[in-house]
């Protein structure tokens, strides 16, 4: 009979998370991991089969624990939950931004299996903006909308990797009076 395990598998990949958030697949090796996460690689290699499972299965875990979804789901649907939705992971002690965009940004390198699971996670996504757009009777093509605020969430993502920026509830005020009014 082998060891126990000493690790919880969901321990693990929260901090493979942070990881590959930080560095992105192609800069983070399994030493960084190894460092991360308190797991040798014989450990890492019992439970995974090799990187890009970790950096696959980290992807799982974070569209478990995320919560854009519910933020977008809450009643009444509408102006609010995007705003919601857009200022979300900018505030707080962890990472700032998204997972899913920062790695949406090395899509060239990042293992090929981990594309359909990003673009699926990001079909509910834009599902859930759609319903919002619906509730507000808008008067444009929501597909349309729905995208553009898609993207410029993105943006807003990919630029708090510089840090915080204060004027960020203001802009995402003005891009919703925009678009949406």
């Amino acid at each position: 009979m082998g060891r126990p395990k000493g690790f919880s598998r969901e321990q693990v990949l929260d901090k493979a998370i942070q990881v590959f958030w930080k560095k992105g697949f192609a800069d983070t090796s399994l030493h960084d991991l190894e460092k991360a996460t308190g797991v040798n690689k014989s450990g890492l290699y019992a439970e995974f089969a090799d990187k890009d499972e970790i950096f696959i299965e980290s992807l799982r875990r974070y569209a478990q624990t995320v919560e854009f979804l519910n933020i977008l789901e809450q009643k009444p649907l509408g102006l609010k939950n995007l705003e919601t939705f857009l200022l979300a992971g900018s505030e707080g002690s962890g990472p700032k931004g998204c997972f899913f965009a920062n790695s949406i940004r090395e899509v060239s390198v990042i293992p090929t299996r981990a594309k359909p699971l990003i673009e699926y996670e990001i079909s509910k996504i834009h599902t859930a903006i759609l319903e919002n757009l619906k509730a507000l009777k808008l008067k444009k093509n929501r597909e349309s909308v729905a995208k553009v605020i898609f993207t410029f969430r993105s943006g807003i993502c990919l630029s708090l990797n510089l840090g915080s920026d204060e004027s960020l509830k203001e802009q995402v005020s003005e891009f919703l009076n925009i678009l949406c009014k």
